[in-house]
C-alpha cells in the first residue's frame, strides 16, 4: 500500500504547470499512469497546494482549477456505480481524460528535450562568412587549341541539336490505297490511249491521281518493275532532259 509523504519540499519553479506536477507525483510515487491511485495523488497535490498560499493569481489559477478536477474525479470514484443494462456495457473511468492529458504533455515534454539538446548543439558550432579571395585570383593566358568552357557548351548545344534532328519524326502514314501493279496497268494503257512508243516520265503522272508521295513513289516503283520485266527501259539525253519510257516491241 502506497504511504503518503509527510513532508513536500518540491519548489513551483520547476514545474512547467500542474500537469508537470502531477506527472511527477506519479513518478514519484511509482505508480501505473493508466491506474493512478486518485485519492493518494489528489491528497498530495492538495497537500502541495496548501504550501503555496501566497502564490499569485494568474499561476494559482492553473493549479486550483487541476485541484478540482482531481476532486471530482475523486468524488466520482467514491460513488456506487449504477447496474449494467447489458454485459456489453462498460462503466467509463473518469480518470481516462486526465490520462489522455497526462499523456499528451508528456510527449510535448519528451520533445522540447530533444529540440532543446539539439539547440545544444547547433549552439556549439561557428560559421564564417565566405572570404572574398579575387585578389589572389590570376588570369592564366590560354595557351593555342586550348578550349574554354564556352567553347564546350557550345560544342554541346552543337551535338544536343544534331542528336535532336537525328530523330526520326513520328507521322502517320494513310493508305491511299493505289498499289505498284495498278501503277503498271495504268503505264501500260498509258502507251495504248497515246499509240507511242515513247512516254515522257512526267507524262505517266496521270489525271485524277492524288500527288502524293506515297503516289509518286509506287509509281517509280510500278516503272522500275516493268523495266525488270523487259517490257520497257529508260533513256535520257542529258542531267536535265526529262527521262524517256520507250516501249520494247516484244512487249506488245
Amino acid at each position: 500500500m502506497i504511504e503518503k509523504t509527510s513532508e513536500l519540499t518540491l519548489d513551483l519553479a520547476a514545474f512547467e504547470g500542474p500537469l508537470d506536477l502531477l506527472l511527477h507525483l506519479i513518478k514519484d510515487l511509482k505508480v501505473d499512469i493508466f491506474d493512478i491511485p486518485i485519492n493518494i495523488v489528489t491528497d498530495q497535490y492538495l497537500a502541495y497546494i496548501h504550501t503555496y498560499e501566497n502564490l499569485s493569481l494568474d499561476i494559482a489559477s492553473e493549479y486550483l482549477v487541476m485541484a478540482a478536477t482531481l476532486l471530482e474525479i475523486k468524488t466520482q470514484m467514491m460513488l456506487p456505480k449504477t447496474p449494467k443494462m447489458s454485459d456489453e456495457e462498460e462503466d467509463e473511468d473518469p480518470r481516462d481524460a486526465l490520462v489522455e492529458q497526462l499523456l499528451a504533455f508528456q510527449q510535448y515534454q519528451e520533445i522540447s528535450h530533444i529540440l532543446a539538446d539539439k539547440q545544444a548543439e547547433r549552439s556549439l558550432e561557428y560559421t564564417k562568412q565566405p572570404s572574398d579571395l579575387s585578389a589572389y585570383q590570376d588570369k592564366i593566358p590560354m595557351t593555342g587549341r586550348q578550349l574554354t568552357p564556352d567553347d564546350l557548351y557550345r560544342a554541346l548545344q552543337k551535338m544536343a541539336f544534331r542528336l535532336k534532328n537525328q530523330q526520326p519524326i513520328q507521322t502517320t502514314i494513310a493508305n491511299d490505297g493505289y498499289s505498284v501493279n495498278m501503277a503498271m496497268s495504268d503505264i501500260r494503257q498509258a502507251f495504248v490511249d497515246a499509240d507511242k512508243q515513247i512516254l515522257m516520265f512526267q507524262e505517266t503522272v496521270f489525271a485524277g491521281k492524288v500527288p502524293s508521295r506515297g503516289y509518286f513513289v509506287t509509281l517509280f516503283l510500278a516503272i522500275l518493275e516493268l523495266v525488270k520485266a523487259n517490257e520497257l527501259y529508260l533513256y535520257q539525253e542529258t542531267i536535265s532532259d526529262d527521262i524517256q519510257l520507250i516501249r520494247r516491241e516484244e512487249s506488245e
